[in-house]
Formats: structure tokens, sequence, C-alpha cells
């Protein structure tokens, strides 16, 4: 098969107890995702990659015990799951998850940063190393020229799209985990430039904006839910698709959000995978960056402890 024709999706099998813990990610991707969406109204883009912060979550259960470890897994939303099994489960994706699909190139990296004046013992980083291929670094928190060295590793792992990400290190800092996602994939269906031309986007219900605007008329898998229209769009040989939901006139996004579960996700996820159809598609051209804080939001979640002295 020639390079630029794509395959077929790759199944990437997992055992029962990896499957509940990707479950459990997804659960605290859309708890994590649904507040900040809603609260935001429409007012702004958002975008949130669930897999850098449960992962990095993930590696600090490592270094947790007591009533911090417990608040943290809770958070995670990962029950009864253990260290290991959840350790497990991340270096089974970390490692399948990556050249599953020859169309898109992803590259996940990993990073722990230790304050060079606190000691940190050699168990918690020799297990970042094994099952998050975590690089262990030294760093000088007093140093101001230390954000440069930190923002540089990470323009480094995401191909120089993400360059300012810290502006400064507390200098009380004693260790600093870092997740760096780059994913660069070909649609599966390839918009023709020829058909992008400047029309109408509505960024509500009363109010458009001229935006350049691709065009495809392309069989995809599409659905009809009660107060919006929910179309996947498949990256490569269709492993990673970008699911786009369109609300109706008379709904918001925010409104849809509110009432999100993991159990109305899945039933989305399996009713595309069931219909096929013959679609036009308007989509807009889009770039945009977003920069949040998410302590409050995991305080929010359960984990108030993980942030005091306590912890």
């Amino acid at each position: 098969m020639p390079d630029d024709q794509p395959g077929d999706p790759v199944e990437i099998s997992v055992e029962a107890y990896q499957k509940e813990v990707i479950d459990s990610a997804n659960r605290f991707a859309i708890d994590l995702f649904k507040p900040i969406i809603v609260d935001s109204k429409g007012s702004e883009n958002i975008l949130i990659s669930p897999f850098s912060i449960s992962s990095a979550l993930s590696m600090t259960l490592n270094g947790a015990a007591g009533e911090t470890y417990e608040a943290m897994r809770n958070t995670l939303r990962l029950k009864d799951k253990s260290l290991q099994e959840i350790n497990e489960t991340y270096l089974k994706l970390m490692t399948e998850m990556v050249p599953v699909d020859k169309r898109v190139v992803l590259e996940i990296a990993n990073s722990v940063w230790v304050e060079k004046r606190f000691p940190v013992k050699q168990p918690f980083i020799s297990a970042l190393q094994e099952y998050y291929k975590a690089e262990g670094r030294e760093i000088d928190a007093s140093n101001p020229e230390s954000v440069d060295i930190v923002n540089d590793w990470i323009a480094e792992k995401t191909h120089d799209k993400i360059t300012e990400m810290l502006d400064e290190l507390d200098p009380a800092l004693t260790m600093l985990l870092v997740n760096a996602i780059y994913f660069n994939g070909k649609w599966r269906y390839q918009f023709d430039e020829d058909e992008t031309s400047d029309q109408p986007f509505y960024v509500s219900p009363s109010t458009t904006k001229d935006v350049p605007m691709m065009y495809q008329d392309q069989n995809l898998n599409v659905i009809d839910i009660d107060n919006a229209q929910i179309v996947e769009l498949p990256y490569g040989q269709g492993n990673y698709t970008m699911v786009v939901v369109l609300p109706d006139e008379n709904s918001t996004t925010s409104e849809l959000a509110s009432n999100l579960t993991p159990e109305i996700w899945n039933n989305w996820m399996e009713s595309l995978s069931l219909n096929t159809h013959d679609v036009e598609l308007s989509f807009p051209r889009f770039k945009y960056k977003y920069k949040r804080n998410l302590n409050d939001d995991l305080k929010n979640m359960g984990m108030s402890i993980a942030f005091t002295d306590q912890a």
C-alpha cells in the first residue's frame, strides 16, 4: 500500500483492569472539562489535554502517601485501582499509542525536575523512568534562568508549538513534573484547499463572524441527538478522530456540556460507529492557544489536601 493512502484502524488490546483505568481517565476528563466549559458560557475557546493532566497526576501518585494519595486517586476517579495497575496502564498506552498509525505523528514526553537542594527517594524517580519514560533532571528553582531551561525542554518536545509555558518558578519548589504531547495528523479525508472560502460562523446564536471555512462532501460517521449534531473526522488510519458537536440554533455548548456524563459520551461514540452517512461538511479553519491554572479545578474535584503543607 502506498504511504499516502490510509489503512485501517489498528485495535490495541488491553487487559480488563487496564480498560477500567482508561474508563476512569475518561470520567476524570469529563468531570474536569464540564464545569470549565459551563462556567465559560461560550465566551472563549477552551483547550484541555486530559491525558497530559491525568498522566502527570498519576506520576505524582508514585510519590504520595496516606490521605494525599487517596484524595488524588479519588480525584482521578481510579477507585480501588492499585498503583501498579495504574502505572502499567500508562506504560501500555505510551508504548502502543505512539506507533499505532504511521500517518499520524504522536510524541509523548515526561520529565521530572528535582530541586537540587532537596533529596528525592530513588524508587520514586525509578518508577517514573520505568513506567512513564520520564527524564530526570536537577533544577535550581532560585535561579531565574531555570524557567528558560524548562521552557526550552517543552519547546523541543512540542516542536516549538509551546515555547513559553512557565512564567516563573516558585522559589519553594521541590519538584516539577512535566508532560508534553505533540500531535500532527493528516485528515483521512483531505479538505480541498480550493473549496475554502470566507463564510459566516456563529460565535453565538445571534452573532456571526466571517472565517475561512473548509468544505468537503464525504461519507462520515454522523448522528443527530436531541439538541445537536455530532460528526466524527478521522485522522490517518482512523485510530485518532476529532469529534465535532454542533449545537442546534436554540442550544449552546455550555448547555450541552452541563448534561454530559461518561455514559452519554460512550453512547455517542457507539452510535457514531454504527451510523455513516453522506455529509456536506463546512468546517472553520482555526488556530488558537489556551492557558489555565488548574489548581482550583483540581481542588474542587477533591484533592485540596495536595495543595497544602499536609501533603
